[in-house]
């Protein structure tokens, strides 16, 4: 009772203070430095006052905004140990006689913050490549634009972020144009901190972290790469600036209202489905403050643009490297030879379905009938202890459960990225079986490694990715839509797959194969994201 209480006062706030911004002119006053500011600046930088609490809390972001345009190196602005303005400039030298000489100037050189919100900037996963690529594409497009990149990893210094991206992914910055923006209130995106209702618990936390960083720095540009939409209307009634956003799924979408109304009806089920339908309602809503909306797949862009009607979306394929993987071969030292295994790259997670892949692969065993069987192999990495119990726990279904011979089957924790590029060039076969997988990164990855695909026939692999008969699509009863999909498609389950691909022969996988690294090249690779992330928001919102 005491949540919902909580939940409809602080709904009430939220929709008044809606209301009010819509009759103020608050946008002006937040990009608009204090008065004299330049003067207190001066007078602190040259010791004739002290530096300390020259400005209003609410006023920082708009001096630090005009820093950030004068600076040589913007990471002396960032509030990385300290939110006071001077102290980080005070020990660069060079930094501070500039600023000297341009805060006697009235001209501001002409200059763009495109801020980038994504509070989990340092998680290294396919959303944060997106968002690295991104900056890297958006820094080489003008050099006249400054980059800040809105987080909640306060636990990281912005220096040892970027030499994580560089070890991660291998994009490389002019540094000097990036700064960091930390953020102290990301625990309200934290599902763990809603444990009840949230939904809407994460959707006000989105509100309350996007004001945070708006008084901390106002952008020309807000750009949101991790899916945080309901701080887009305070995004614009505060700053009146462009709003792009890159949406990797839906935070509720028509797929999770039907399978919610085909549950038995219950008093809490339908006081859920009231629930969904106002938050689905207002999420439509937020379409009427975005100006260019982006999506990484079709399914998911199918489902978006549906729901924001209001605006054009746009499909960019995630970033992928292919180029990277498909040279692979060509730049190893040694000759790869292709083995009958099949491998499942994917994060040792329950939605990944795992079981599923070893019950069905136990099927095909007993029912083979030949002897050159592929050998299964699980790649992946753990996380926590809970990762590494659910990895036992899949050891003991399949060896003691299941009887699978060990030589049929084995799973491989944390590799190195240079292992994986390895076992993807010498294995034959790649799996994936995630129901409703938004893009699915690890197919493209098995195509640029020349591996014939065998996915589950839905959403990103079965609409993007595996086309052109390059690969073999499953669906299996256990599938929330199996009745209708199964009507539709006529897929078989995983083991009718597995039979499927036994009586491939050596020509019919080389010209499989030799087709995926072309579709891994032509549509997933890092220089076809630059191409239309340039096209679709760089030369709209950059005039």
């Amino acid at each position: 009772m005491v949540s919902l209480l909580t939940i409809a006062l602080a709904q009430c706030i939220v929709t008044i203070s809606l209301v009010y911004l819509r009759m103020q002119s608050v946008n002006q006053t937040l990009m608009k430095p204090p008065n004299h500011y330049k003067d207190k600046l001066l007078n602190a930088i040259t010791g004739c006052t002290v530096h300390r609490k020259l400005f209003s809390w609410w006023k920082l972001g708009s001096v630090r905004r005009e820093l950030l345009l004068r600076a040589l190196d913007v990471r002396n602005f960032s509030n990385e140990e300290t939110n006071n303005l001077i102290d980080n400039m005070l020990k660069d030298p060079r930094e501070l006689e500039h600023m000297k000489e341009t805060l006697k100037s009235d001209s501001v050189p002409r200059r763009t913050l495109f801020g980038y919100f994504h509070p989990f900037c340092n998680a290294g996963g396919g959303g944060e490549k997106v968002l690295w690529k991104a900056v890297e594409t958006t820094l080489a497009f003008d050099p006249n634009i400054i980059v800040l990149i809105y987080t909640g990893d306060c636990d990281s210094t912005g220096s040892e972020i970027l030499e994580n991206v560089q070890n991660r992914f291998d994009y490389k910055f002019d540094t000097s144009r990036i700064c960091f923006i930390f953020l102290k209130y990301r625990y309200l995106v934290d599902s763990k901190t809603w444990p009840h209702f949230t939904l809407i618990g994460q959707a006000l936390g989105s509100i309350i972290l996007t004001i945070e960083a708006i008084l901390k720095c106002p952008p020309d540009i807000w750009c949101d790469t991790m899916g945080y939409p309901f701080g887009y209307p305070w995004v614009w009634h505060l700053l009146r600036i462009p709003i792009v956003t890159y949406t990797h799924f839906p935070v509720i979408s028509s797929d999770m209202l039907n399978k919610l109304s085909h549950q038995p009806r219950s008093l809490k089920n339908m006081g859920k489905q009231v629930y969904w339908r106002l938050f689905m309602k207002y999420y439509q809503h937020i379409g009427n403050y975005i100006t260019i909306a982006t999506t990484n797949s079709s399914w998911t862009n199918d489902h978006i643009s549906r729901i924001w009607r209001q605006c054009k979306t746009h499909v960019i394929f995630p970033p992928c490297s292919t180029e990277k993987l498909v040279n692979y071969e060509k730049e190893s030292s040694v000759r790869l030879v292709r083995k009958n295994q099949a491998i499942v790259l994917a994060q040792f997670r329950p939605e990944k379905r795992h079981r599923l892949i070893i019950k069905e692969y136990s099927k095909y065993l007993k029912s083979a009938t030949y002897d050159d069987i592929p050998k299964l192999i699980f790649i992946g990495s753990t996380r926590s202890d809970t990762d590494r119990e659910y990895v036992e726990e899949l050891k003991r279904y399949a060896y003691q459960h299941l009887k699978i011979p060990q030589e049929h089957f084995e799973i491989m924790t944390d590799l190195p990225y240079d292992d994986i590029k390895k076992m993807l060039w010498t294995s034959t076969y790649g799996i994936n079986a995630m129901w409703n997988e938004h893009f699915g990164i690890a197919v493209v990855e098995y195509i640029a490694g020349g591996l014939i695909p065998i996915v589950h026939g839905s959403a990103g692999p079965l609409f993007d990715i595996v086309i052109d008969n390059v690969g073999f699509f499953f669906l299996d009863p256990s599938d929330p839509d199996y009745k209708e999909t199964h009507s539709i498609l006529g897929f078989g389950t995983l083991c009718d797959a597995f039979k499927e691909v036994s009586y491939l022969n050596d020509a019919d996988k080389k010209k499989l194969s030799d087709i995926a690294i072309r579709i891994a090249l032509t549509k997933f690779s890092d220089n076809k994201f630059d191409g239309k992330w340039i096209d679709v928001v760089l030369s709209k919102v950059l005039h």
